[in-house]
């Protein structure tokens, strides 16, 4: 026989390195495929069970037929909007039924590509991602307060009322005269913008447009919060011409 030439001997030798080289690790990793797919299928059957169920045990807390003669006060919109109809108490209509839902929309698919942290990418480990988690719950938090706030805590006029029907004291709005509103928002926003970026740059990864991006997400939260509050605590409406 003769003997095997150059060529058979290297893929031997291939051949041989691949079969003694270890396989990969993956650790606790597994296809999606089929393993997630039916985790979440029955995941949603059972949603589906318990829903239906709900729905044929309990009735719908409907109110009595609309009538044009009498116009409920206060009329509320659904509970999943009446936190977007607290907002309109404080902000001007246009800002709080398009502005501030364009941001929310906007943030929300902006926040994990601004977050730097890919250790928990894939995953559902909340300290993974400290910074994307901290400004989802915070603003999760929030909008069920307001939604909180204008379900069990307005009555007529949409007035503070406590819950039980019992009126608060006379609500009062004013606004801050530009003179003093004006600056006052502005430095707000200089200052705290400056600041909001000097301490950004202190998480590792988050520089350039995403450090730039995060501050202004991070401001138009924490105005909108801020504008509550004082509307709430102190009945300031408008700050100036903000």
């Amino acid at each position: 026989m003769s003997a095997p030439g150059r060529g058979e001997r290297v893929l031997g030798d291939v051949s041989r390195a691949d079969s003694a080289a270890p396989p990969p690790d993956h650790g606790a990793m597994a296809p999606a495929w089929p393993n997630l797919f039916f985790r979440e299928l029955l995941a949603v059957l059972l949603a589906m069970i318990v829903l239906t169920t709900a729905a044929l045990v309990f009735d719908a807390p409907l109110e009595e037929p609309a009538d044009p003669a009498h116009t409920p006060n206060p009329a509320k919109a659904p509970w999943y909007f009446v936190g977007l109809q607290e907002l309109l108490a404080t902000f001007d209509p246009w800002v709080a039924g398009v502005a501030i839902p364009l941001v929310i929309v906007f943030g929300l698919i902006a926040v994990p590509y601004v977050d730097p942290a890919r250790k928990a990418a894939g995953g559902y480990d909340v300290r993974g991602r400290p910074l994307a988690s901290a400004i989802f719950l915070t603003g999760l938090t929030a909008w069920f307060a307001l939604i909180a706030i204008g379900l069990w805590f307005r009555g007529p006029g949409w007035a503070w009322t406590w819950p039980g029907g019992s009126p608060a004291a006379a609500e009062t709005t004013r606004a801050l005269p530009n003179l003093l509103g004006t600056p006052l928002a502005l430095a707000f926003l200089a200052g705290g913008g400056a600041l909001v970026f000097r301490r950004a740059g202190r998480v590792p990864g988050l520089t350039g447009p995403r450090r730039w991006l995060f501050t202004l997400l991070f401001l138009a939260m924490a105005s909108v919060l801020l504008r509550v509050a004082l509307r709430l605590l102190f009945g300031v409406r408008h700050l100036g011409s903000f």
